[in-house]
Protein backbone atom coordinates (compact mmCIF):
# COMPACT_ATOMS: atom_id res chain seq x y z
CA UNK A 1 0.00 0.00 0.00
CA UNK A 2 2.80 2.39 0.94
CA UNK A 3 4.60 1.58 -2.34
CA UNK A 4 1.49 2.35 -4.45
CA UNK A 5 1.00 5.69 -2.73
CA UNK A 6 4.66 6.51 -3.31
CA UNK A 7 4.37 5.65 -7.02
CA UNK A 8 1.24 7.77 -7.37
CA UNK A 9 2.99 10.69 -5.71
CA UNK A 10 5.92 10.32 -8.14
CA UNK A 11 3.50 10.34 -11.09
CA UNK A 12 1.69 13.39 -9.70
CA UNK A 13 4.91 15.35 -9.15
CA UNK A 14 6.10 14.40 -12.63
CA UNK A 15 2.82 15.62 -14.11
CA UNK A 16 3.06 18.94 -12.26
CA UNK A 17 6.63 19.37 -13.48
CA UNK A 18 5.58 18.80 -17.08
CA UNK A 19 2.74 21.28 -16.73
CA UNK A 20 5.19 23.79 -15.22
CA UNK A 21 7.44 23.47 -18.26
CA UNK A 22 4.57 23.79 -20.69
CA UNK A 23 3.04 26.96 -19.22
CA UNK A 24 5.93 29.34 -20.08
CA UNK A 25 6.20 27.93 -23.58
CA UNK A 26 2.51 28.53 -24.16
CA UNK A 27 2.76 32.01 -22.63
CA UNK A 28 5.71 32.99 -24.85
CA UNK A 29 3.87 31.74 -27.88
CA UNK A 30 0.92 33.97 -27.08
CA UNK A 31 3.20 36.92 -26.37
CA UNK A 32 5.12 36.55 -29.62
CA UNK A 33 1.91 37.04 -31.57
CA UNK A 34 1.66 40.53 -30.08
CA UNK A 35 5.30 41.47 -30.62
CA UNK A 36 6.47 43.08 -33.84
CA UNK A 37 9.97 42.01 -34.83
CA UNK A 38 12.24 44.37 -36.77
CA UNK A 39 15.90 44.24 -37.78
CA UNK A 40 18.44 47.06 -37.59
CA UNK A 41 21.59 46.75 -39.68
CA UNK A 42 24.34 49.09 -38.48
CA UNK A 43 28.11 49.60 -38.39
CA UNK A 44 28.50 50.16 -34.65
CA UNK A 45 29.98 46.68 -34.35
CA UNK A 46 33.50 47.44 -33.20
CA UNK A 47 34.96 47.30 -29.68
CA UNK A 48 35.49 51.06 -29.19
CA UNK A 49 33.59 52.61 -26.29
CA UNK A 50 31.27 54.65 -28.51
CA UNK A 51 30.37 51.54 -30.54
CA UNK A 52 29.56 49.60 -27.36
CA UNK A 53 27.48 52.52 -26.07
CA UNK A 54 25.45 52.82 -29.28
CA UNK A 55 24.65 49.11 -29.31
CA UNK A 56 23.34 49.42 -25.75
CA UNK A 57 21.20 52.42 -26.71
CA UNK A 58 19.73 50.33 -29.52
CA UNK A 59 18.97 47.44 -27.18
CA UNK A 60 17.32 49.74 -24.64
CA UNK A 61 14.69 50.64 -27.23
CA UNK A 62 12.84 47.50 -26.17
CA UNK A 63 12.57 48.71 -22.56
CA UNK A 64 10.31 51.56 -23.68
CA UNK A 65 8.67 49.50 -26.41
CA UNK A 66 8.01 45.98 -25.06
CA UNK A 67 5.70 45.25 -27.99
CA UNK A 68 8.67 45.53 -30.38
CA UNK A 69 11.66 43.20 -30.59
CA UNK A 70 14.70 44.59 -32.38
CA UNK A 71 17.31 42.32 -33.91
CA UNK A 72 20.73 43.91 -34.30
CA UNK A 73 22.97 42.98 -37.21
CA UNK A 74 26.28 44.60 -36.28
CA UNK A 75 29.19 45.25 -38.63
CA UNK A 76 32.55 46.82 -37.69
CA UNK A 77 32.65 49.05 -40.80
CA UNK A 78 30.14 50.74 -43.09
CA UNK A 79 31.75 49.11 -46.15
CA UNK A 80 30.92 45.67 -44.80
CA UNK A 81 27.40 46.81 -43.94
CA UNK A 82 26.78 48.11 -47.45
CA UNK A 83 28.02 44.86 -49.00
CA UNK A 84 25.63 42.91 -46.76
CA UNK A 85 22.67 45.12 -47.66
CA UNK A 86 23.49 44.88 -51.37
CA UNK A 87 23.61 41.07 -51.13
CA UNK A 88 20.26 41.03 -49.30
CA UNK A 89 18.63 43.33 -51.82
CA UNK A 90 19.77 41.07 -54.66
CA UNK A 91 17.61 38.27 -53.25
CA UNK A 92 14.67 40.56 -52.53
CA UNK A 93 15.22 41.06 -48.78
CA UNK A 94 14.44 44.64 -47.74
CA UNK A 95 15.89 45.68 -44.36
CA UNK A 96 13.58 47.28 -41.80
CA UNK A 97 16.19 49.83 -40.70
CA UNK A 98 19.74 50.48 -41.74
CA UNK A 99 22.13 53.08 -40.40
CA UNK A 100 24.50 54.24 -43.14
CA UNK A 101 26.63 56.73 -41.15
CA UNK A 102 27.01 59.08 -44.11
CA UNK A 103 28.08 56.38 -46.58
CA UNK A 104 26.47 54.72 -49.61
CA UNK A 105 24.75 57.76 -51.05
CA UNK A 106 25.39 56.91 -54.71
CA UNK A 107 24.94 53.18 -54.25
CA UNK A 108 22.54 51.60 -51.77
CA UNK A 109 20.68 54.77 -50.77
CA UNK A 110 19.98 55.93 -54.33
CA UNK A 111 19.07 52.40 -55.37
CA UNK A 112 16.49 52.09 -52.60
CA UNK A 113 14.99 55.50 -53.38
CA UNK A 114 14.86 54.90 -57.14
CA UNK A 115 13.17 51.52 -56.84
CA UNK A 116 10.73 52.44 -54.04
CA UNK A 117 12.48 50.26 -51.47
CA UNK A 118 12.94 53.21 -49.06
CA UNK A 119 10.07 54.35 -46.86
CA UNK A 120 8.99 57.98 -47.33
CA UNK A 121 9.13 59.44 -43.82
CA UNK A 122 7.42 62.75 -44.58
CA UNK A 123 3.83 61.53 -43.88
CA UNK A 124 4.87 60.37 -40.40
CA UNK A 125 6.62 63.67 -39.71
CA UNK A 126 3.65 65.75 -40.84
CA UNK A 127 1.38 63.78 -38.50
CA UNK A 128 3.66 64.29 -35.49
CA UNK A 129 4.80 67.85 -34.82
CA UNK A 130 6.88 66.83 -31.80
CA UNK A 131 8.81 64.31 -33.91
CA UNK A 132 9.38 66.95 -36.58
CA UNK A 133 10.75 69.41 -34.00
CA UNK A 134 13.36 66.84 -32.93
CA UNK A 135 14.83 66.53 -36.44
CA UNK A 136 17.77 68.74 -37.36
CA UNK A 137 16.66 71.62 -39.62
CA UNK A 138 19.67 70.90 -41.88
CA UNK A 139 18.40 67.32 -42.27
CA UNK A 140 15.02 68.51 -43.50
CA UNK A 141 16.55 71.17 -45.74
CA UNK A 142 19.18 68.97 -47.38
CA UNK A 143 17.39 65.63 -47.76
CA UNK A 144 13.80 66.65 -48.53
CA UNK A 145 13.23 66.12 -52.25
CA UNK A 146 11.48 68.44 -54.69
CA UNK A 147 8.44 66.16 -54.33
CA UNK A 148 8.42 66.78 -50.55
CA UNK A 149 9.65 63.29 -49.75
CA UNK A 150 12.21 62.37 -47.10
CA UNK A 151 14.02 59.05 -47.02
CA UNK A 152 16.66 59.48 -44.33
CA UNK A 153 16.93 60.93 -40.83
CA UNK A 154 20.13 61.24 -38.84
CA UNK A 155 20.42 61.22 -35.06
CA UNK A 156 23.66 63.26 -35.09
CA UNK A 157 25.32 66.13 -36.92
CA UNK A 158 28.73 65.66 -38.53
CA UNK A 159 30.79 68.59 -37.27
CA UNK A 160 34.44 69.12 -38.21
CA UNK A 161 36.67 71.15 -40.48
CA UNK A 162 39.40 71.48 -37.91
CA UNK A 163 42.02 69.62 -35.92
CA UNK A 164 43.05 68.64 -32.41
CA UNK A 165 46.46 69.87 -31.31
CA UNK A 166 48.72 68.80 -28.45
CA UNK A 167 49.19 71.96 -26.40
CA UNK A 168 52.25 70.59 -24.62
CA UNK A 169 54.02 69.86 -27.91
CA UNK A 170 53.11 73.31 -29.23
CA UNK A 171 54.52 74.91 -26.07
CA UNK A 172 57.70 72.80 -26.06
CA UNK A 173 58.33 73.72 -29.71
CA UNK A 174 57.85 77.41 -28.93
CA UNK A 175 54.50 77.77 -30.75
CA UNK A 176 52.71 80.54 -28.87
CA UNK A 177 49.36 80.68 -30.68
CA UNK A 178 47.15 78.72 -33.04
CA UNK A 179 47.90 79.67 -36.67
CA UNK A 180 45.32 81.91 -38.28
CA UNK A 181 46.51 81.75 -41.89
CA UNK A 182 47.92 78.97 -44.09
CA UNK A 183 51.31 80.67 -44.07
CA UNK A 184 51.31 80.63 -40.27
CA UNK A 185 50.16 77.00 -40.32
CA UNK A 186 53.16 76.02 -42.46
CA UNK A 187 55.46 77.98 -40.14
CA UNK A 188 54.10 76.12 -37.12
CA UNK A 189 54.64 72.77 -38.84
CA UNK A 190 58.21 73.75 -39.72
CA UNK A 191 58.87 74.95 -36.19
CA UNK A 192 57.68 71.64 -34.72
CA UNK A 193 59.76 69.64 -37.21
CA UNK A 194 62.92 71.60 -36.32
CA UNK A 195 62.27 71.17 -32.60
CA UNK A 196 61.72 67.43 -33.09
CA UNK A 197 65.02 67.09 -34.95
CA UNK A 198 66.88 68.94 -32.20
CA UNK A 199 65.28 66.85 -29.44
CA UNK A 200 65.49 63.52 -31.37
CA UNK A 201 62.00 62.60 -30.12
CA UNK A 202 60.43 61.43 -33.43
CA UNK A 203 57.45 63.79 -33.08
CA UNK A 204 55.81 64.75 -36.39
CA UNK A 205 53.84 67.91 -36.98
CA UNK A 206 51.39 66.21 -39.35
CA UNK A 207 50.61 62.78 -40.70
CA UNK A 208 47.40 63.13 -42.68
CA UNK A 209 45.19 60.32 -43.92
CA UNK A 210 43.90 60.58 -47.49
CA UNK A 211 40.53 61.69 -46.14
CA UNK A 212 42.30 64.35 -44.10
CA UNK A 213 43.64 65.83 -47.33
CA UNK A 214 40.08 65.88 -48.66
CA UNK A 215 38.96 68.00 -45.69
CA UNK A 216 41.89 70.35 -46.35
CA UNK A 217 40.90 70.52 -50.04
CA UNK A 218 37.27 71.34 -49.18
CA UNK A 219 38.41 74.09 -46.85
CA UNK A 220 40.77 75.67 -49.37
CA UNK A 221 38.18 75.43 -52.16
CA UNK A 222 35.61 77.09 -49.91
CA UNK A 223 37.96 80.04 -49.52
CA UNK A 224 38.30 80.23 -53.30
CA UNK A 225 34.52 80.30 -53.76
CA UNK A 226 33.25 76.75 -53.57
CA UNK A 227 30.09 76.27 -55.62
CA UNK A 228 27.03 75.02 -53.75
CA UNK A 229 27.19 71.40 -54.84
CA UNK A 230 25.04 68.52 -53.72
CA UNK A 231 26.65 65.15 -54.22
CA UNK A 232 28.85 66.03 -57.19
CA UNK A 233 31.72 68.49 -56.97
CA UNK A 234 31.90 70.92 -59.89
CA UNK A 235 35.62 70.96 -60.70
CA UNK A 236 36.97 74.34 -61.81
CA UNK A 237 40.39 73.99 -63.41
CA UNK A 238 42.25 76.96 -61.91
CA UNK A 239 40.78 76.61 -58.41
CA UNK A 240 41.53 72.90 -58.23
CA UNK A 241 45.09 73.36 -59.52
CA UNK A 242 45.71 76.11 -56.94
CA UNK A 243 44.25 73.84 -54.24
CA UNK A 244 46.54 70.96 -55.17
CA UNK A 245 49.50 73.33 -55.12
CA UNK A 246 48.54 74.45 -51.62
CA UNK A 247 48.15 70.83 -50.49
CA UNK A 248 51.61 70.05 -51.81
CA UNK A 249 53.06 72.62 -49.42
CA UNK A 250 51.22 70.94 -46.54
CA UNK A 251 52.41 67.54 -47.74
CA UNK A 252 55.99 68.63 -47.05
CA UNK A 253 55.26 68.30 -43.33
CA UNK A 254 53.14 65.14 -43.50
CA UNK A 255 55.27 62.04 -43.19
CA UNK A 256 53.00 59.25 -44.48
CA UNK A 257 53.11 57.89 -48.03
CA UNK A 258 51.14 54.80 -47.08
CA UNK A 259 47.79 54.76 -48.88
CA UNK A 260 46.40 52.28 -46.33
CA UNK A 261 47.14 54.70 -43.47
CA UNK A 262 43.83 55.87 -41.94
CA UNK A 263 42.33 57.82 -39.07
CA UNK A 264 42.82 54.92 -36.64
CA UNK A 265 46.57 55.02 -37.32
CA UNK A 266 46.56 58.79 -36.96
CA UNK A 267 44.67 58.51 -33.66
CA UNK A 268 47.19 56.01 -32.33
CA UNK A 269 50.15 58.25 -33.19
CA UNK A 270 48.50 61.26 -31.56
CA UNK A 271 47.71 59.31 -28.40
CA UNK A 272 51.31 58.08 -28.25
CA UNK A 273 52.52 61.69 -28.23
CA UNK A 274 54.21 61.32 -31.62
CA UNK A 275 51.93 63.72 -33.50
CA UNK A 276 51.32 67.41 -32.81
CA UNK A 277 48.27 67.93 -35.05
CA UNK A 278 45.46 65.38 -35.41
CA UNK A 279 42.94 66.12 -38.18
CA UNK A 280 39.48 64.93 -37.19
CA UNK A 281 36.03 66.18 -36.31
CA UNK A 282 34.77 67.10 -32.86
CA UNK A 283 33.75 63.44 -32.43
CA UNK A 284 37.46 62.67 -32.13
CA UNK A 285 37.27 63.86 -28.50
CA UNK A 286 36.24 60.40 -27.32
CA UNK A 287 39.18 58.78 -29.14
CA UNK A 288 41.87 60.94 -27.58
CA UNK A 289 43.71 59.85 -24.44
CA UNK A 290 42.63 61.72 -21.31
CA UNK A 291 46.33 62.07 -20.43
CA UNK A 292 46.89 64.51 -23.28
CA UNK A 293 46.48 68.28 -22.97
CA UNK A 294 44.57 69.09 -26.16
CA UNK A 295 42.26 71.65 -27.74
CA UNK A 296 40.37 71.97 -31.00
CA UNK A 297 41.10 74.59 -33.67
CA UNK A 298 39.64 75.36 -37.07
CA UNK A 299 41.75 75.02 -40.19
CA UNK A 300 43.29 78.36 -41.20
CA UNK A 301 41.35 80.90 -43.25
CA UNK A 302 42.64 84.03 -44.91
CA UNK A 303 39.37 85.87 -44.34
CA UNK A 304 36.29 84.34 -42.68
CA UNK A 305 36.47 81.31 -40.41
CA UNK A 306 35.10 78.06 -41.87
CA UNK A 307 33.87 74.77 -40.45
CA UNK A 308 32.00 71.71 -41.73
CA UNK A 309 28.54 70.87 -40.45
CA UNK A 310 26.31 68.32 -42.13
CA UNK A 311 23.37 66.08 -41.56
CA UNK A 312 24.63 63.04 -43.41
CA UNK A 313 22.73 59.95 -44.48
CA UNK A 314 21.55 58.36 -41.26
CA UNK A 315 18.72 55.87 -40.88
CA UNK A 316 16.94 54.57 -43.95
CA UNK A 317 13.77 52.53 -43.41
CA UNK A 318 12.69 49.74 -45.70
CA UNK A 319 9.38 49.99 -47.55
CA UNK A 320 8.49 46.38 -46.74
CA UNK A 321 4.74 46.58 -47.20
CA UNK A 322 4.27 45.30 -43.65
CA UNK A 323 2.56 48.22 -41.89
CA UNK A 324 3.29 46.88 -38.39
CA UNK A 325 7.02 46.66 -39.10
CA UNK A 326 7.06 50.07 -40.80
CA UNK A 327 5.24 51.67 -37.84
CA UNK A 328 7.63 49.97 -35.41
CA UNK A 329 10.62 51.27 -37.39
CA UNK A 330 9.27 54.83 -37.28
CA UNK A 331 8.85 54.49 -33.51
CA UNK A 332 12.52 53.53 -33.36
CA UNK A 333 13.42 56.80 -35.11
CA UNK A 334 11.24 58.76 -32.68
CA UNK A 335 13.09 57.03 -29.84
CA UNK A 336 16.53 57.87 -31.29
CA UNK A 337 15.58 61.56 -31.70
CA UNK A 338 13.96 61.89 -28.26
CA UNK A 339 15.70 64.29 -25.84
CA UNK A 340 16.56 61.50 -23.39
CA UNK A 341 18.31 59.36 -26.01
CA UNK A 342 19.94 62.37 -27.65
CA UNK A 343 21.53 63.27 -24.32
CA UNK A 344 22.77 59.70 -23.98
CA UNK A 345 24.32 59.88 -27.46
CA UNK A 346 26.03 63.13 -26.48
CA UNK A 347 27.37 61.88 -23.14
CA UNK A 348 28.16 58.28 -24.02
CA UNK A 349 29.49 58.64 -27.58
CA UNK A 350 30.50 62.33 -27.78
CA UNK A 351 28.64 63.04 -30.99
CA UNK A 352 26.71 66.24 -31.72
CA UNK A 353 22.99 65.53 -31.23
CA UNK A 354 20.68 66.23 -34.17
CA UNK A 355 17.84 67.36 -31.91
CA UNK A 356 18.08 71.18 -31.89
CA UNK A 357 16.61 71.34 -28.37
CA UNK A 358 19.73 69.83 -26.79
CA UNK A 359 21.90 72.65 -25.40
CA UNK A 360 25.45 71.30 -25.50
CA UNK A 361 26.80 74.16 -23.38
CA UNK A 362 24.87 72.71 -20.42
CA UNK A 363 27.29 69.77 -20.41
CA UNK A 364 30.48 71.82 -20.08
CA UNK A 365 31.44 70.41 -16.66
CA UNK A 366 30.85 66.80 -17.74
CA UNK A 367 32.70 66.98 -21.07
CA UNK A 368 34.81 70.16 -21.30
CA UNK A 369 37.04 68.92 -24.15
CA UNK A 370 34.10 68.10 -26.42
CA UNK A 371 32.21 71.28 -25.57
CA UNK A 372 35.29 73.40 -26.38
CA UNK A 373 35.46 71.77 -29.81
CA UNK A 374 31.76 72.25 -30.53
CA UNK A 375 31.88 75.87 -29.38
CA UNK A 376 34.83 76.49 -31.73
CA UNK A 377 32.92 75.17 -34.73
CA UNK A 378 29.68 76.89 -33.81
CA UNK A 379 31.47 80.25 -33.85
CA UNK A 380 32.67 79.76 -37.42
CA UNK A 381 31.37 82.42 -39.80
CA UNK A 382 30.91 80.03 -42.76
CA UNK A 383 29.60 76.48 -42.59
CA UNK A 384 30.11 74.05 -45.46
CA UNK A 385 29.12 70.45 -46.01
CA UNK A 386 31.52 67.60 -45.20
CA UNK A 387 33.24 65.95 -48.20
CA UNK A 388 30.75 63.07 -48.35
CA UNK A 389 27.99 65.59 -49.08
CA UNK A 390 29.91 67.59 -51.67
CA UNK A 391 31.67 64.90 -53.69
CA UNK A 392 30.17 61.97 -55.52
CA UNK A 393 31.28 58.55 -54.32
CA UNK A 394 33.41 58.14 -57.45
CA UNK A 395 35.09 61.53 -56.97
CA UNK A 396 35.62 60.76 -53.30
CA UNK A 397 37.36 57.46 -54.08
CA UNK A 398 39.40 58.91 -56.96
CA UNK A 399 40.70 61.69 -54.75
CA UNK A 400 41.67 59.30 -51.95
CA UNK A 401 43.35 56.85 -54.33
CA UNK A 402 45.36 59.48 -56.20
CA UNK A 403 46.14 62.31 -53.79
CA UNK A 404 49.33 60.78 -52.31
CA UNK A 405 50.84 59.90 -55.73
CA UNK A 406 49.99 63.43 -56.93
CA UNK A 407 51.46 65.23 -53.91
CA UNK A 408 54.56 63.03 -53.95
CA UNK A 409 55.12 63.87 -57.62
CA UNK A 410 54.51 60.36 -58.94
CA UNK A 411 51.32 61.42 -60.74
CA UNK A 412 50.61 64.64 -62.63
CA UNK A 413 48.16 67.04 -60.98
CA UNK A 414 46.29 67.52 -64.23
CA UNK A 415 45.64 63.79 -64.43
CA UNK A 416 43.75 63.90 -61.12
CA UNK A 417 41.83 67.01 -62.14
CA UNK A 418 40.72 65.35 -65.38
CA UNK A 419 39.60 62.25 -63.47
CA UNK A 420 37.56 64.33 -61.05
CA UNK A 421 35.84 66.21 -63.89
CA UNK A 422 34.40 63.08 -65.47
Amino acid sequence: MHKNIKNKLHHFVALLFCLFLLVPVYGCGEQDKNVTEITLIHAWGSIEDDHVAMRQIYRDFELQNPDIHINLLSFPTTDELIRKVEDSMMVGEIPDIMFLAGEGRDSIYQYMVNYDYALNLMPYIEQNEEFRSHIAPSNLKYWTTSDNELFTISDVLITGGGYWYNKDIFAAAGVEQVPKTWEEFEQVCKQIELWSEQEHNDVNALQLSTEGYLYFANHILAEKGLSDTKGFMQIEQDKMMDTLNDLQKIYTYSSSDNGAYNYRDETSLFNDGKLAIYVNGVWGASMISEKLNVEYALLPSEQQSICCESSGIGYVLGRTGDSAREQASVRFLEYMLSPEVQERILLETQQVPANPHIAIENFQEQMPRFCQAVSTTQNAEIKIEVPRQLWSNQQFQLFKENIIPVLSGKTNKQTLIDLLKR
